[in-house]
This record gives structure tokens, C-alpha cells and sequence, in this order.
């Protein structure tokens, strides 16, 4: 039986906790489970940032998660609240912002927390990592 789910990934990109998320995620797709979207929120908003570069010997969690959405068009949700105070932004909310730059990794998007309660409120489950 397929599920529907939704994962909030809280954990900053150099923790195991979102590291775990991208395995979770590619292991539901596997076993033909539907994720509705990926939340970053809170500390996990570094892993949206198209900024981050880790050393040589470290895994590039931006990478991966850009490469799950191009492979399964599963939706990746930067809180655009909580990216804002972190300085993630996309290009439109820079140029709202008057910001000189914008960072927010390929395959990913802005969005708020209703949109995340309304893909929750139709999963079958919630992980948060």
C-alpha cells in the first residue's frame, strides 16, 4: 500500500539528522511511497543554500538534495520566512528586498507554512528530521 507523505527537515545541512532526511526520502521513493513536499525550515534552511560548499572529504547535501529533485519532481519548500532571516532568498525576493545577491539553490523554492499545513493536512504522514 502506497502512503502519502510530507518530511520538515529542521536540521541543519552539517548534522546527521539531514543527511538521514535525503536516505528517508530516497528510501520512500524506492519502496513507491508519495512525498507531496520536502520542508526546510528552521536550521534546515542551509540545506537550500546554493552557497554552501563543504571540504573535499564531506558530502555535498545541497547536491543531493538538488539531484532527488530532478530525479523524482518531488516539491523542496524553503520556509520563505525563516529563509529570509537566515539569508536564503530567491531572485524575486531579492530584488523585493533590495538585496544585491540572491542564493537560494536550484530545484528549490520559496514557500510559506500554510502551504506546508495544507500538504500535511493530505499525508497519510509526517517525519520531521
Amino acid at each position: 500500500m502506497s502512503l502519502n507523505y510530507v518530511l520538515i527537515v529542521n536540521s541543519a545541512i552539517n548534522s546527521q539528522g539531514a543527511y538521514s532526511a535525503w536516505q528517508f526520502a530516497n528510501e520512500l521513493v524506492k519502496q513507491q511511497h508519495n512525498i507531496n513536499q520536502i520542508f526546510f525550515y528552521q536550521q534546515g534552511i542551509s540545506n537550500t543554500n546554493a552557497l554552501m560548499s563543504p571540504a573535499s572529504d564531506e558530502v555535498n547535501v545541497v547536491a543531493l538534495w538538488q539531484a532527488f529533485s530532478r530525479d523524482t519532481n518531488v516539491p523542496l519548500i524553503s520556509c520563505v520566512a525563516a529563509s529570509l532571516r537566515r539569508g536564503v532568498v530567491d531572485e524575486s525576493l531579492a530584488k523585493e528586498q533590495h538585496l544585491p545577491n540572491h542564493n537560494l539553490a536550484t530545484g528549490f523554492r520559496l514557500g510559506g507554512l500554510g502551504e506546508f499545513v495544507t500538504a500535511s493536512a493530505m499525508a497519510d504522514r509526517l517525519v520531521q528530521f
